[in-house]
């Protein structure tokens, strides 16, 4: 697997800290979900719109 060194404000930090301690994961593996989820998100987005007929 490769691993990625980003740097996130302080508040997004807390809020994923936050987060990943109720939910009893680690940050990274939350932070790691939601960009996974988010890609997806894109992807099918991206898709939808060059199957739009040009007008």
């Amino acid at each position: 697997m490769k691993k990625y060194l980003i740097s996130v404000e302080p508040s997004a930090a807390n809020f994923y800290e936050t987060i990943a301690r109720r939910t009893g994961t680690t940050p990274e593996k939350l932070m790691a979900s939601t960009l996974f989820k988010f890609a997806g998100e894109l992807s099918v987005k991206a898709i939808l719109e060059n199957k739009q007929p040009e007008n």
